[in-house]
């Protein structure tokens, strides 16, 4: 049995639940429940509904049951979301090999998910964006969802995120089979590695999802530097791999980053390769106004 509260009011009940066991961790609560971490998060931003066993834990005396509007039996996610929704069923178009899909592939390896659970019949891909600084970029990637396979998307609010949304098990299935490092170690599709074009869309797509720019360091204001950062170190050394078949000249992994530092390849990455995210672009002009005279013109990477 799942409840249905008011809104608002199941967050409160699980952070109230968190603040009676102080100074414990939400990692440590959901060990005490007996759930994952991520089922936790669900619930407590109320994307999912919470289970009646977790409710009569949480708030024994009974002081949230006011808010209860609803009660559903634990099959109906599965009726309404799962097996008999329109997202399972949509159809896609293929895309050929291009620049374009090339991008998208490092959008999704650098802040994408493929989520899928076959059980209830969810397939799902998202794209995380900033709820501030990237409410443009989402644009953008909703775009390409339409242009390279024709589907429609939406846009949800998770904590601190916004996701590009899209339902689809055609689209889960092409991705999971034609992009590694979904499922294991990256590496290349040969079609991008030895199409300089496919490569520099793909490191942009990179870049604007889990990308930095910033000052090399206070003594040296006009100084600029290009970081990456990611957790699979099968990607970074993808990434590494990309920029020196460029000509580029990028650092060794340090802490899981790589950094373009020298002023010649920063000039040629913002050149060739530029930013479809809007918040690098705006952040590079205000750190370095310079940089807004021959080089702004090509940010757009417009290939």
């Amino acid at each position: 049995m799942r409840l249905i509260f008011q809104k608002g009011k199941q967050r409160k009940l699980i952070e109230k639940y968190k603040a009676m066991h102080k100074p414990k961790t939400w990692a440590d609560i959901s060990k005490d429940l007996c759930v994952t971490a991520s089922a936790l998060n669900e619930w407590r931003h109320e994307t999912v509904s919470l289970p009646l066993k977790i409710y009569s834990r949480m708030d024994k005396p009974g002081h949230y049951k006011q808010y209860i509007t609803a009660k559903r039996k634990d099959s109906w996610g599965r009726i309404a979301g799962g097996n008999n929704s329109r997202g399972r069923r949509k159809k896609i178009k293929v895309p050929n090999n291009s620049p374009l899909l090339a991008e998208f592939f490092g959008i999704i390896l650098g802040d994408g998910n493929v989520y899928v659970n076959k059980k209830y019949g969810v397939y799902q891909i998202r794209v995380a964006s900033h709820p501030l600084q990237e409410v443009e970029y989402a644009q953008f990637v909703m775009g390409l969802f339409d242009v390279l396979f024709g589907l429609k998307t939406s846009i949800t609010k998770r904590g601190r995120a916004i996701y590009v949304c899209a339902d689809s098990r055609e689209l889960a299935d092409f991705l999971l089979k034609n992009l590694p490092g979904l499922k294991s170690k990256f590496s290349f599709p040969q079609w991008i590695y030895n199409d300089d074009i496919c490569l520099r869309s793909f490191v942009r797509g990179l870049i604007d999802t889990d990308g930095s720019i910033y000052r090399l360091s206070n003594k040296n204001p006009k100084t600029m530097r290009i970081g990456f950062k990611n957790a699979d170190s099968s990607l970074s050394l993808a990434y590494r791999k990309a920029l020196l078949k460029l000509g580029l000249h990028p650092s060794k992994i340090i802490y899981r980053n790589i950094f373009l530092t020298r002023k010649a390849d920063v000039k040629r990455y913002l050149k060739e390769i530029g930013f479809h995210n809007t918040k690098h672009r705006e952040r590079l002009l205000k750190l370095a106004p310079s940089y807004s005279g021959q080089i702004l013109p090509d940010l757009m990477g417009g290939d």
